[in-house]
């Protein structure tokens, strides 16, 4: 089996909007957005629970000024990278659940994985995300984005509609947000209504059918290894087999 049959949607690049969408939204400033600041005077933030809109545009306001202040796009500042790494990953898992992205993503299928399989598996599926989520960072090319609505359904789960708009088309994404310890995270993001959460569970559930957990963290390893390039470089040949 290939690479590209466990991971059909390579290199990702329906993600894209994704990442439009939340550089764009950086560009506003919370002030403008939600009329406020979102801190005290004395540099603390201001309620522990932000509403998830609220949530989602800090976070990648805080993304684009760190692609500002470490850039990582050209050979002459490649040295910046390990930091800007270090910086978006702290943002990242500040704003997106990633334990329970795992979790969904293989679903009744958890069961399979012993303790130790199961810790592996969440630090190599995280990274896989952060990896194919930083190397697109850099592709924001002037498009604009409209929230539509925050819808907030109980006391657990929300939803955040927003479109992005270029001079050619209208895609609309939508984050999904659960409540863990009293503070909305990003569980799920959908692009013109394609699931990435349900992307990811289906290829996964289709491997664990069939194989035991091992081998699907064995693929992921693989596929992480395959990656291994310094992002800003080229896109990875993908022609070996696992």
């Amino acid at each position: 089996m290939s690479i590209k049959t466990l991971y059909p949607f390579y290199p990702f690049m329906w993600l894209r909007p994704i990442l439009i969408t939340m550089v764009i939204i950086a560009l506003n400033s919370p002030c403008i957005l939600y009329g406020e600041n979102t801190h005290d005077p004395d540099g603390k933030k201001k309620d522990p629970l932000q509403k998830p809109q609220k949530i989602i545009s800090i976070a990648v306001q805080e993304v684009l000024m760190t692609l500002k202040k470490y850039p990582c796009t050209r050979v002459e500042n490649i040295k910046n990278c390990p930091k800007q790494r270090a910086e978006i990953k702290k943002i990242a898992e500040s704003f997106i659940d990633f334990d329970q992205v795992a979790k969904l993503s293989v679903g009744r299928y958890r069961r399979r994985f012993s303790q130790a399989q199961w810790d592996k598996f969440k630090e190599l599926f995280k990274t896989l995300l952060l990896n194919t989520y930083m190397k697109r960072l850099q592709e924001y090319s002037g498009e604009r984005v409209v929230y539509e609505k925050e819808r907030i359904f109980n006391n657990i789960k929300a939803q955040v509609d927003t479109k992005v708009i270029s001079d050619t088309k209208i895609i609309p994404v939508t984050y999904r947000l659960l409540k863990k310890d009293e503070k909305w995270k990003v569980y799920d993001i959908l692009v013109e209504g394609v699931s990435l959460l349900k992307n990811y569970r289906r290829q996964f559930s289709n491997i664990l059918r069939k194989k035991k957990a091992s081998y699907l963290i064995r693929k992921i390893e693989k596929k992480l290894k395959d990656k291994n390039i310094p992002y800003g470089g080229k896109k990875d040949d993908l022609k070996n087999n696992v």
